[in-house]
């Protein structure tokens, strides 16, 4: 019980200065908490040994993930026209360490 008392207040001190610093961070963070206690319920069965565990189970992170990342992919493939124009950048190398005439020549 004092373990758990403590590993909460750990989490609480280390939130309160990800809210300090990163505020929509935090609000992930208390987000991504909530939906990992809520699929503990979901999984607790299954970890404890009440249930047989299912073959999906243990891949089901991995394939989250890739999911996401799919997702955000396609959703910055799609805005990509909205986006504004790279900037033109000229093509001398401001002077860093090329000579005057070095330019174009091998």
């Amino acid at each position: 019980m004092v373990t758990w008392l403590i590993g909460i207040a750990v989490v609480l001190l280390l939130w309160s200065g990800l809210w300090r610093s990163h505020p929509k961070a935090a609000f992930g963070a208390i987000f991504g908490w909530l939906i990992a206690w809520l699929l503990s319920y979901f999984i607790y069965p299954y970890i404890a040994g009440m249930e047989k565990f299912p073959i999906w189970l243990a891949p089901l992170p991995v394939a989250f993930i890739a999911i996401v990342l799919f997702v955000f992919g396609v959703i910055t493939w799609m805005r990509a026209d909205n986006l504004p124009a790279p900037k033109q950048v000229d093509d001398d190398h401001g002077g860093h360490g090329h000579g005057d005439g070095a330019h174009g020549h091998h």
